[in-house]
């Protein structure tokens, strides 16, 4: 029997027993084993009755286990067992306080940084609490200080006009005193006489009296700048682009083109030039051969300057005549029509018919040199003569003899042939074109060779940045409405002109049709005349989608502007993200240099496409000497500007409704009832109805009616109906096609406004004429010019838009109803579709550039876009214009990037250079070259250098091969690549190509032309960039050497000359030659220029010349010797030459009363200034009769109402006062009075000042309390006058009123 000390072991039990078995007691058992044996061998029987013996484990060992020994093995196990347990317990609790110890080591730890944390933040706080505290002392400080300077500099400034007042009158005291006057004989029209008296304050005003109690202080009312019912302010008679010329306006015009508005006339800055053809039925045969055999002639004379040709013919049908209403509009529109017309051409037989007479007068007679004029008297065959009117007129016309007549034949077709011959002469006078001068200098500059890619693609480009589409835009807004309400405005926008430190734009915020334009522009054109040492820019936004709407366009103009206020102005670039990042640098760059700053005005910025994105500049601090003045609708403002200083335009008050009705009612010359007067009170007492866009077109319509029918109560009625802008438009289509269309012109009104409605920018009427099936001339005047004065429509950029955004709303719900609507998609697809025939080289013009991709995108179609851009003439034209931006928009739509537009480009290119010699011959290798160059610089602007070498090199090599390697045109090739490298920072390279172009330019033009001195200047530049300063020294010394010598080039490749520019290099020419009418007329014009210019010597030789030979070719009492006398005598009156001016003067009165009616304007101009002279010589009695006449003819004109015959009664008035007559004075005061008040209203500036020369005369008659009661009425009516009063525009006088109180149109 085995006992467990037998128990097998083997070596894996170690890991159970551990050491215990070889006398150690440090193991813990884990199991034994026992080694089990069969049954049978131990001696066991199994059976059923029995317990068996051994059956267990227990039962087994029981026997050998019951012993002391086994007791004991058992206890010391079990002791063993506990034992081990203590000690692991021992160790798990060495281990845990171990823990403990480290775990508060680092509570410790946390608890001192907490603490520390704890300290920090409290330091912070207090801290904070003492910058808070610091920064409230330093707001406070800056805000007193601010006030301080404010004051000072107002003070400041009041002293320096102060001073500089008193400077001119004694200057004008001591040319008195050098001329032979005595100093108190005062010049009641100058400027500083109205300062004195009109501008000054109350307490000046007493103290004139007592120390100087005579009337040189009285006010002499003068007559507008404008033209219409007041004469013209110019004592200059003027020929061609000069006419109403003003002198002080002339360094602004060369300064800056956008200056040129009131010296310009409107057909000189239209791109659209206009023949007025005045031709009976028996002389239509005339009007078809030149249409028909000359027109295209003269049409491609125009295209090639960027400018197109309308020739105007309106037929009268005397088998159908109309009624009487028509009638009158046909002859209005006849009469606007001439007006607009820069050339009048007529065509004369045997006969006349209703308006011939009419048009011959508007055309010619009332204006012989206002326009160009030719005239062709059809002889008739056989011994038969002209009789009746038509021979009247041919007498006459040859009698004016300032016109170019066309007489002694009898085939229509010979005269027509001499009458295109004149036309083409005349154009191209009117264009500048064929100067041999400026042939010469593009010449020297290399240009003639390659011609530019403008003549491949259709001719130059007329205004380049669209400055003369902003004049055109400023223009339209300052004659849009009435001023009523607007006065108080003017102080605000003053203010913060004049406000110290860097402020941020100023928001001008209001409803639509509110006047916001109107009230920028008026503000911007007295900002202009009267503090002319600021440099104001501005831009008119027109409809959403219009060009105008494009903010990098506008600072790309905006910069152009800038630059020309610097020496040597860097190229200006076309990548719109430079223009965007740089635009502020210009205007801090410029205002620093200005000494008035820079003023920005920009209208209606919430049409901008991305306007938050491009104009985010503004949200940044602008430059200090910076002031900029926006203005949104308050619905569409961004949040983001609702932070600036705002400006609030409400609507008119009832009193301003009843004042501006009451205004433009005069105008038109009509009445209402004082019923149908009260019936609209009533109606417009709502914020929509009393805006002034709704007063202005309800009060347009309404003198329409009464003027035509002389009743206005039912279609009054019908009017009342209408709760704002939109239905009110819509009243007046509706009512306008029921009165204008007849059975033949059924559907025209809703065919033209629905393609306006659809293009992008407007059409022209050339356009509409081939677009609408069957639509005339007679129809298209009159329809336009009608709802011209109804401000449905306007004239811009030479095309017809809608006048303001509530039309285009009321257009379209009037003509796209709920089936009409589908007619959009296939009116913009016949737009497409006619402009599409011109993408051919020499057909592409700015128009098609303008309407054609805009018109694709608009459809969806990339792929017809795609093609459309990839035309070369195309990118040619929005590379000229600088429209680049929006040239990118269209390949980001197609989903293109740059370099995929690169690459197409270069491609187009080359694909052309396979139909050389086509089309006519357009297509040359030097005009390709041209265009290679064209795509070089724009990649080179987009930073894409690597793309631009392409195009660069390739212009180069086809150059070279095209014209000589030596040619001065491969070496502005060779410049272009230089530049490139340059930028690269290839400066060897660029190097070598600055050194080959300069070499080629001294071969070809002698080493002092500009161009050389331009290469230097280049090469001087890229050796500073390498900090070789020893080696760009001497050039630039070389450079300003050329420069002192050289003649500065009056042109630039690429650029658009101004008018001035243009006109001046054809006088220059034509001012040689044999004596004839021609040749004076040009020194007449040549005189004006130096007069503009104070160069009053030459300008008097050139006047002198000019008179002798008109006198010798025309005879002494010749219409053009009248001219001439009157310019002369304006230049001896500017000189206080009055004894030299007097006989000049009335010489020419004698003579333009022989030939023109009493009332004409050239008369009556005349009668102005000798009157006025008259009464500076002090020949009261001479000049007395003069005044007089001058009364008789405004009523005669206008009406015995009308303001300019106040102003006349003023005038006399102030003579009677002069020479103590003041019984005769006292009732002309009275009635000027009442005029004004009932004409402009009760509180209008020239009732004030009217006032205030009677209050001035009855001081002189000793009449102390009515004087005073006079004038605190005077200045209570000038105090609630804040337009532009004392602190800015006090440096010209206010009483040459350059503007109406009514104006015709209203822009928002």
């Amino acid at each position: 029997m085995g006992t467990g000390g037998s128990f097998l072991r083997n070596n894996e039990d170690d890991d159970i027993l551990g050491t215990d078995l070889d006398g150690s007691s440090h193991g813990v058992i884990k199991r034994i084993p026992i080694e089990m044996k069969p049954r049978g061998k131990l001696g066991l029987r199994s059976g059923a009755s029995k317990k068996p013996k051994g059956g267990s484990l227990r039962s087994a060992l029981s026997i050998d286990l019951e012993n002391p020994e086994a007791e004991k093995i058992r206890k010391d196990f079990e002791i063993l067992n506990k034992e081990n347990d203590i000690a692991n317990m021992q160790r798990k609790e060495q281990r845990l306080t171990i823990e403990n110890k480290r775990l508060r080591a680092e509570l410790l730890v946390l608890q001192k940084t907490c603490s520390y944390l704890r300290t920090e933040r409290d330091s912070a706080l207090d801290a904070e609490q003492q910058a808070l505290a610091r920064s409230g002392a330093f707001e406070q400080d800056r805000d007193k200080v601010q006030r301080q300077f404010k004051i000072f500099r107002e003070n400041q400034e009041y002293e320096i006009q102060n001073l500089l007042r008193a400077k001119r009158e004694l200057e004008n005291k001591l040319s008195k005193v050098t001329h032979g006057y005595s100093p108190d004989d005062d010049d009641t029209g100058s400027n500083s006489d109205f300062i004195e008296a009109g501008m000054g304050n109350p307490g000046d005003w007493w103290t004139a009296l007592e120390s100087e109690p005579s009337l040189g202080s009285t006010i002499q009312l003068h007559q507008p700048t404008i033209k219409g019912p007041e004469f013209a302010h110019s004592m200059m008679d003027t020929d061609g682009p000069f006419t109403n010329v003003n002198r002080e306006d002339w360094s602004s015009v060369l300064a800056n083109l956008t200056q040129m508005v009131p010296i310009i006339p409107e057909h000189s800055l239209s791109p659209v030039l206009r023949v007025y053809i005045s031709a009976p039925r028996d002389s239509h045969v005339e009007v078809e051969i030149l249409n028909k055999e000359y027109m295209p002639r003269l049409s491609s004379i125009c295209e090639a300057e960027g400018r197109s040709l309308a020739i105007v013919h309106l037929v009268f049908d005397e088998n159908n005549p109309p009624s009487t209403q028509v009638r009158n509009l046909q002859a209005s529109t006849r009469q606007k029509q001439i007006a607009k017309s820069s050339i009048f051409l007529a065509f004369l037989g045997d006969a006349t018919d209703r308006f011939t007479a009419m048009e011959y007068k508007h055309g010619f007679f009332d204006n012989p040199t206002w326009r160009s004029s030719v005239f062709c008297f059809r002889e008739s065959k056989g011994s038969r003569s002209s009789q009746g009117d038509a021979k009247d007129l041919k007498v006459k016309v040859r009698e004016m003899g300032c016109a170019k007549v066309v007489d002694g034949y009898t085939v229509p077709s010979r005269g027509v042939e001499q009458a295109s011959a004149e036309l083409e002469k005349i154009l191209k006078g009117e264009l500048g074109v064929g100067n041999k001068l400026e042939k010469q200098e593009d010449e020297e500059n290399g240009l003639l060779e390659g011609e530019g890619p403008e003549q491949l693609c259709g001719g130059s480009i007329f205004d380049i940045h669209g400055d003369l589409e902003q004049m055109e835009a400023i223009s339209f807004a300052k004659r849009s409405s009435c001023e009523l309400g607007f006065e108080k405005h003017y102080e605000r926008l003053n203010g913060h002109v004049l406000s110290a430190g860097p402020l941020p734009p100023l928001l001008m915020t209001g409803s639509a049709g509110t006047g916001r334009s109107l009230l920028l522009a008026k503000w911007i054109q007295l900002q202009q005349e009267k503090v002319q040492s600021s440099l104001v820019l501005y831009h008119f936004v027109g409809s959403n989608s219009s060009v105008s709407s494009d903010a990098v366009n506008m600072i790309r103009r905006l910069t152009a502007q800038l630059m020309q206020q610097v020496n040597s102005p860097p190229a200006l670039t076309c990548d719109p993200g430079r223009l965007v990042e740089e635009f502020p640098r210009w205007l801090e760059k410029v205002s620093a240099k200005t000494v008035g700053g820079v003023i920005l005005v920009m209208d209606s910025i919430d049409r901008f496409q991305q306007a938050e994105v491009h104009l985010k500049w503004l949200l940044d601090p602008l430059p200090v000497d910076t002031r900029v003045i926006v203005s949104v609708t308050d619905e569409t403002c961004p949040q983001a500007w609702r932070s600036w200083p705002t400006l609030l335009v409400e609507p008119l008050s009832n009193k301003n409704v009843k004042e501006l009705i009451h205004a433009e009612l005069a105008i038109q010359d009509t009445q209402i009832s004082q019923d149908e007067e009260t019936l609209i009170l009533t109606h417009c007492r709502t914020a929509p109805t009393c805006c002034p866009l709704y007063v202005m077109v309800l009060a347009r319509h309404i003198a329409s009616y009464a003027k035509h029918e002389g009743k206005v109560g039912r279609h009054l009625d019908v009017m009342l109906t209408c709760p704002d802008c939109v239905s009110l438009y819509s009243k007046v289509l509706d009512l306008v096609r029921v009165s204008l269309e007849s059975h033949d012109t059924r559907g025209f009104l809703k065919s033209i406004l629905r393609y306006i409605y659809v293009s992008r920018s407007g059409l022209n009427e050339l356009e509409l004429i081939d677009l609408v099936p069957g639509l005339t001339w007679n129809f298209l005047a009159l329809f336009t010019e009608v709802l011209v004065d109804l401000l449905v429509l306007k004239f811009q950029g030479g095309l017809l838009s809608f006048a303001h955004e509530q039309v285009e709303k009321a257009v379209q719900d009037y003509c796209f109803g709920k089936e009409e609507v589908k007619l959009v998609p296939q009116l913009r697809q016949d737009l497409i579709q006619y402009f599409m025939q011109f993408q051919s080289p020499g057909k592409v013009t700015c128009r098609v550039s303008d309407e054609l991709p805009w018109l694709i995108r608009q459809t969806g179609d990339k792929d017809s876009l795609e093609k459309c851009i990839l035309n070369l003439c195309l990118f040619q034209r929005f590379y000229a214009r600088g429209r680049c931006a929006e040239l990118i928009t269209y390949w980001q739509f197609i989903a293109a990037d740059k370099n995929s537009m690169a690459q197409a480009y270069f491609q187009a290119t080359r694909n052309m250079e396979d139909s050389v010699g086509q089309h006519n011959g357009l297509v040359t290798l030097p005009r390709i070259a041209d265009m290679y160059e064209s795509q070089g610089r724009f990649l080179k602007d987009l930073g894409l250098l690597s793309q631009a070498v392409p195009a660069l090199q390739r212009a180069l090599e086809v150059r070279e091969i095209a014209l000589d390697p030596d040619h001065p045109i491969v070496a502005r090739s060779q410049h272009q690549l230089a530049g490139l490298h340059a930028q690269w920072g290839k400066f060897s390279t660029a190097e070598d190509f600055y050194k080959q172009a300069l070499t080629m330019y001294e071969n070809a033009y002698g080493s002092d032309h500009h161009l050389v001195a331009k290469e230097l200047d280049a090469l001087a530049v890229l050796y500073q960039k390498q900090d070789k300063h020893d080696l760009a020294e001497p050039l630039r010394k070389r450079a300003t050497l050329i420069r002192k010598k050289a003649k500065t080039p009056r042109s630039h490749s690429g650029q658009m000359k101004s008018v001035v520019q243009r006109r001046a290099l054809q006088l220059e020419e034509l001012a040689i030659g044999p004596d004839s009418p021609d040749l004076a007329r040009t020194l007449n014009e040549l005189g004006v220029l130096y007069y503009l210019q104070t160069n009053l010597e030459t300008a008097e030789s050139f006047f002198k010349r000019s008179l002798e030979m008109r006198e010798t070719t025309l005879g002494p009492d010749h219409l053009d010797v009248a001219q001439s006398l009157n310019n002369l005598a304006a230049l001896y009156n500017d000189r206080k030459q009055f004894d030299k001016a007097a006989p000049l003067y009335e010489r020419a009165l004698q003579i333009r009363s022989k030939y023109l009616s009493i009332n004409h304007d050239s008369v009556a101009t005349i009668v102005k200034h000798l009157a006025t002279l008259y009464r500076k010589q002090g020949k009261y009695e001479q000049a007395e009769p003069l005044y007089k006449q001058a009364i008789e003819i405004r009523e005669k004109s206008f009406g015995a109402y009308h303001p300019s015959v106040a102003t006349a009664l003023v005038n006399l008035a102030v003579l009677y006062s002069q020479q103590n007559k003041y019984a005769e004075a006292e009732p002309l005061y009275e009635r000027a009075l009442k005029i004004y008040e009932e004409s402009l209203g009760a509180h209008n500036p020239r009732v004030a000042e009217t006032l205030r020369n009677l209050a001035v005369m009855k001081y002189e008659q000793k009449d102390f309390e009515t004087a005073a009661k006079l004038y605190k009425k005077a200045t209570e009516i000038k105090d609630s006058d804040v337009s532009y009063g004392d602190k800015v525009m006090s440096r010209r006088s206010s009483s040459v009123d350059t503007s109406s109180t009514v104006k015709n149109l209203l822009q928002t």
